[in-house]
Order: structure tokens, then C-alpha cells, then sequence
């Protein structure tokens, strides 16, 4: 398939990926859809447990000097119970302000002690909720989530916040996001990660800083000096497809490191069908994005 802009062709396996998505949400989809679930629902318990098990807990004072210290923000949209996981994962690893930026219909609340809601209003898109966060962040460092990410005891935050102290030439270190069911990372290494025309490097990509590599693009579950990433914010001209086009304008502004043993775990709701209506709904960001990019290839 070929959008109106310039883009390239999906590959096969998003291809695949797309004709299983339509099997699952149809009408004889229901086993395939509770067997998804089971097996996400299945690996999670596993991965809490041996993570636990392999990197333990950080100390009361390491926790309390991170809560100090950075601020977590978090984009929701229409997930309401999505989000309340997030947090709950959330707060067995961070006790810091937590920043929620929701353009969901009805914005959710009551959420506990330390978490901020800010209310956007509806379909207001990623861009706009992450700069309306991070506008409200009042620490050296933040950190940037989505709601559909599960934290554990591998999600090390204090390893991220001592490595930009011990690194000062880096802006940004992202942790390892592994979708579940599928226990798949992804890491980008090369510049084709970014849009034609994107700025040259700080520091070549794939340069080792410490014993972390310089990376062109990295998932959106970082730490970041909060004073580099006002410098790049998001562009509120799009609405969803926000990812490649934050890292292109990034390059050349701040340095970007992605760690692949801290990591957090990635959890879709790729069966909700009023969620996707307005999740897939990225036809005017593709023209946007081809407009801003000088009709070069968009995500």
C-alpha cells in the first residue's frame, strides 16, 4: 500500500502484521484475541519475577535522590485502565512527581498522591500532551513515557540518572522497550533511521560513550536533561506519527544513547476498536510530515 505522500512500501512483515490485526478484531476473532491476552498476561508474571530475581531493588536513598530529581511524564488517550497499570508498574521503581497528559473525552482522575493530570482537550494528539508535560516539569531531569508500558525491577532509572551524571556530553538515554507477547526489541543504528535531511551528529552514531552506544532514534521511554529537550519539543502540527520526525530535528541538537539490558515492557490494546479508530488515523500526519520533510519518504 502507498500513501499520498511519498512513502515507502510496507515491508512483509508489517504486511502480515496487518492481516493477522484484521483476523483478530473480526467477528470470529474472540479465541484469537484470549489467546493473545493469556500469553501476554503470562509473560509479564514470568518477566516480573525474574527481574526481581536478577536486579533486585535500588536503596531507599537512591529512590529518594531520583524522586529529587526527575519528573515522569506520561501520554494517555481513552485508556483509562491501560494508564492505571502503567502506574501502579510505575511507582514499584519511581516515588517522584508524575506529570499524566490525557486528551481522552472524559480525563481521568484520582489517580493518587504526587500524580498531576493535565487536560487536554479531545484527540488533541501525542505532540501536544508530551510538550504540555513537559512544560509542567519542574526538575533537571524528565522522564517520558507511554501508557501502555509496564515498568519492573529492570527498569532502572537510577542506572539511567548516573549515567548522565557520569556523561555529560550525552542528553538522553533510553531504555530497551520489549513488546510482549511478541518479545521483540527494536534498536536503530544508522542514520536511515532518520529523515533525509535530518541534522549531522553530534557524535557519530554508534559511537560507544561508556559502554552505551550513540543511537540515531530510540523508543519514546527515556531520561533526559529536561533543558536538552526543550530544545527539540514535538510538533504540535502532527497528531500521532510524532517518533521519527522528534529524533530527526534531535539530531544534531543532543546526543541520544539507548541502554539494552534496562529495559521496560510494552503492552498494546491493538483490539479496542474506538482506541484505533483515531490511533490509525495518521493519513493528514504522512501529508504533514511529507510537507515539513520536503516531500522525502515518512513514516
Amino acid at each position: 500500500m502507498w500513501i499520498m505522500v511519498s512513502t515507502p512500501a510496507l515491508r512483509r512483515d508489517d504486511v502480515d502484521t496487518q492481516q493477522v490485526k484484521r483476523v483478530m478484531r473480526g467477528r470470529f476473532g474472540a479465541p484469537l484475541r484470549a489467546g493473545y491476552h493469556h500469553a501476554e498476561r503470562a509473560q509479564l508474571s514470568v518477566v516480573r519475577r525474574v527481574d526481581r530475581t536478577r536486579f533486585g531493588e535500588a536503596t531507599e536513598a537512591e529512590r529518594a535522590e531520583v524522586a529529587r530529581r526527575v519528573t515522569m511524564t506520561v501520554k494517555t488517550f481513552e485508556r483509562p485502565e491501560v494508564l492505571r497499570r502503567c502506574l501502579a508498574s510505575a511507582r514499584t521503581v519511581f516515588d517522584g512527581r508524575i506529570v499524566v497528559a490525557d486528551d481522552s473525552r472524559v480525563p481521568v482522575t484520582g489517580l493518587g498522591a504526587g500524580i498531576d493530570v493535565i487536560a487536554l482537550p479531545f484527540n488533541s494528539g501525542v505532540p501536544a500532551g508530551r510538550n504540555a508535560a513537559l512544560d509542567a516539569v519542574g526538575t533537571e531531569l524528565v522522564f517520558t513515557t507511554d501508557d501502555d508500558i509496564v515498568f519492573t525491577a529492570a527498569s532502572d532509572i537510577v542506572a539511567a540518572m548516573n549515567y548522565l551524571d557520569d556523561h555529560p556530553a550525552v542528553d538522553l538515554v533510553a531504555l530497551s522497550r520489549v513488546d510482549l507477547p511478541r518479545w521483540r526489541a527494536v534498536h536503530w543504528h544508522g542514520a536511515e533511521a532518520l529523515f533525509p535531511g535530518a541534522g549531522a551528529p553530534l557524535v557519530p552514531f554508534g559511537t560507544m560513550i561508556g559502554d552505551l552506544p550513540v543511537v540515531p532514534k530510540a523508543p519514546q521511554l527515556h531520561l533526559a536533561r529536561t533543558a536538552s529537550i526543550r530544545t527539540v519539543r514535538w510538533d504540535e502540527r502532527l497528531r500521532m506519527v510524532d517518533h521519527r520526525d522528534f529524533f530527526s530535528r534531535a539530531s544534531g541538537r543532543i546526543v541520544s544513547v539507548q541502554a539494552q539490558t534496562v529495559r521496560a515492557y510494552h503492552l498494546r490494546t491493538p483490539f479496542d476498536p474506538f482506541y484505533t479508530r483515531y490511533r490509525e488515523d495518521v493519513t493528514a500526519d504522512l501529508r504533514t510530515l511529507g510537507e515539513v520533510w520536503g516531500g522525502r519518504s515518512a513514516d
